[in-house]
This record gives C-alpha cells, sequence and structure tokens, in this order.
C-alpha cells in the first residue's frame, strides 16, 4: 500500500475505535418486564455495563490512530502492534462475552421496580430478552480498526510523517549528527562541540 493508503487507513482507524467506543455505550441486550400487579418496565444493559474493558479497548485504539499521525519508523509499527491488539481483543470480548451479558441482565432485572425478587424468573426473563444491533455494530467498528491497525504494521513505515520541524531541539541535532562539517559550518553550528 502506497502513502495514498496512509489516509484512508488512519481514517479506517479512527472511525472504527470512535464507533467501537460509542457503541460500547449503547443498549446491547433488551427486555420488557412484565409482572402481574407491578408497573411494566423496560430493562436493558449497555456493552459498558456488560463488559468495560470494551469500550477501554476502544478509546486505546483510537487513541492509537490519532498516534501514527505523529509518530514514524519503528515507533508508527508499535503503535500499529498496540491498535491491532487492543481492537482484536476487544473484538473477541464481544464474541464471547453473552455469559457476561447474560449477567449483567439479570443484575439489573433484580433492580428493577417491575421483579418481584425471585432469582428463577429473573434468569427466565434474562434469557428471553434480545440482542440488539448495537452489539454487533460495535464488533463490526472494532474489526475495522483491527485492520486499520494491521495496515500500519505493514506499511506505516513508508507513510509520510510529520516533518523534522515538530521535533524537539534535541532530536534535531541528533538527526543532524551524521552531517557534513562543512553543512553544518553553513548552518552556524561548531561541529566540534
Amino acid at each position: 500500500m502506497s502513502a495514498r493508503g496512509y489516509g484512508p487507513a488512519v481514517l479506517l482507524g479512527v472511525v472504527g475505535g470512535a464507533a467501537a467506543f460509542f457503541t460500547a455505550s449503547q443498549p446491547w441486550s433488551r427486555v420488557t418486564v412484565e409482572t402481574e400487579g407491578l408497573a411494566r418496565d423496560v430493562v436493558s444493559v449497555t456493552g459498558n455495563e456488560a463488559l468495560p474493558v470494551v469500550g477501554g479497548l476502544a478509546l486505546v485504539a483510537l487513541a492509537g490512530m490519532v498516534a501514527v499521525l505523529a509518530s514514524r519508523g519503528r515507533v508508527r509499527t508499535a503503535v500499529g502492534v498496540v491498535v491491532t491488539l487492543a481492537s482484536a481483543a476487544a473484538a473477541v470480548a464481544v464474541v464471547v462475552g453473552g455469559d457476561a451479558v447474560h449477567e449483567a441482565l439479570v443484575a439489573s432485572l433484580a433492580e428493577s421496580p417491575a421483579m418481584t425478587g425471585d432469582a428463577a424468573l429473573q434468569d427466565r426473563f434474562a434469557d428471553d430478552a434480545s440482542t440488539t444491533a448495537w452489539r454487533w455494530a460495535c464488533l463490526v467498528s472494532l474489526l475495522l480498526s483491527t485492520v486499520a491497525g494491521a495496515a500500519v504494521v505493514r506499511w506505516g513505515r513508508s507513510w509520510p510523517s510529520m516533518g523534522r520541524r515538530y521535533d524537539s531541539v534535541g532530536q534535531q541535532r541528533a538527526a543532524n549528527v551524521d552531517d557534513d562539517p562543512w553543512k553544518a559550518l553553513d548552518r552556524g553550528e561548531d561541529p566540534t562541540v
């Protein structure tokens, strides 16, 4: 992938990370509780309530993709590895986290004013709950972020980076160490220092 892939890959990663962070805060499971003699209640559980690690890793992936803009070389590759691993780990958590979602829903049902405190009834309602599209939208977003992170690992070193003028003075001097001493004199620097 040439330098033309730089912008789309970073954009894909930022959008994927941001979308995953957003969708983790939306309801992943929902059930309507109707118990005789009590008020009707809709109980839902968000991804962050059931699997807080997903939102955290999505935020790591998002921050990593932003860091790709300011990094280069090995550091950029390392950032790509972090983005890829964080996104992939969060995606795995979404896929295998069905039990955590169920347990969070049972806990939310226990607090519902429409429940009588019957644990078996809570489990039955939790079993009847529907999974919303937000959970799967989070998974898709994380997969997009994983692909973007893998692209950074594979092609990030060849992508353009911010100019040296944004480096610290120490980094600029270190970059000029290998220069010809005569060029250093032309710049007004003492090559013997």
